[in-house]
């Protein structure tokens, strides 16, 4: 299989936006206020290069050249999963007790998710790639249930969040949202337009980048001092509503395992 002028293009841009992102994270020094975000960009640029000289070395269609990009897809997976605790740390250290539940309830989601996805490989003929995939599955689906959570707790008790920290959870959550899709349907609506869907996610993820680029490329302002949030009695009554979403995020991810595989 071979890419298409047009996702040679994108792949251009989108490597070109990934460099750059990089050298401006560095530069502005983010790794001291967000470390997880700023070693997920890095791994961005390390993927294009690993990936890239494995392709030109042993082969796009080689063994290798697979097990590289699966490996590849699992780092990233896991980095973006460590950006949005580290984003939920990041509004919620000013809060012990909060912050204290809903650590918990990320080492829960992060548990199901790959005690889901191990499940799955063990029944499947390729293992590696079903475990990322369905790892990546559920961890898109949380990461989009977490995001939004996020967002609409700030919008409710207006506490806005950063430029910075904005724009950095709307990419994750605009990127996420086009993975549940793309993971959920390519393989039985789309495989025939692969090239024309593979491009979308392409630029799904460069608008991601895009959105990141934009609060660096100024210096960037210090966080302002943390007010009060809500009381723990509310903090608790939006906890046990998001574990309730997450419940049905569970019951979501199993009808997608029920649902056939090719």
């Amino acid at each position: 299989m071979h890419l298409t002028l047009v996702e040679n293009l994108l792949w251009a841009f989108g490597t070109a936006l990934k460099v750059l992102l990089c050298i401006l994270v560095f530069y502005r020094h983010l790794y001291r206020r967000l470390p997880f975000f700023s070693i997920y960009v890095a791994l961005l640029v390390t993927k294009v290069v690993v990936v890239w000289s494995v392709y030109r070395l042993w082969g796009y269609n080689s063994r290798f050249a697979w097990y590289t990009a699966w490996c590849a897809i699992g780092v990233l997976v896991l980095a973006r999963g460590l950006v949005v605790a580290e984003l939920c740390w990041t509004n919620l250290a000013s809060y012990p007790a909060i912050w204290s539940l809903v650590r918990k309830l990320l080492v829960f989601v992060a548990v199901l998710v790959l005690a889901y996805a191990a499940t799955t490989a063990y029944y499947n003929k390729t293992p590696v790639s079903a475990f990322i995939l369905t790892a990546e599955r559920g961890s898109e689906i949380s990461i989009l249930v977490i995001l939004v959570a996020m967002l609409g707790l700030g919008i409710r008790y207006k506490v806005a969040l950063g430029l910075l920290e904005r724009n950095i959870v709307l990419g994750l959550g605009l990127y996420s949202a086009f993975q549940v899709v793309n993971d959920s349907f390519v393989d039985q609506w789309m495989a025939p337009h692969f090239h024309w869907w593979n491009s979308t996610r392409i630029v799904a993820f460069d608008a991601a980048l895009l959105m990141w680029l934009v609060p660096l490329r100024k210096a960037l302002p210090h966080p302002g001092h943390a007010h009060v949030l809500l009381t723990e009695q509310v903090a608790r009554h939006l906890l046990r509503q998001l574990l309730d979403r997450m419940r049905e995020v569970t019951e979501e991810l199993k009808k997608l395992g029920k649902s056939p595989r090719k």
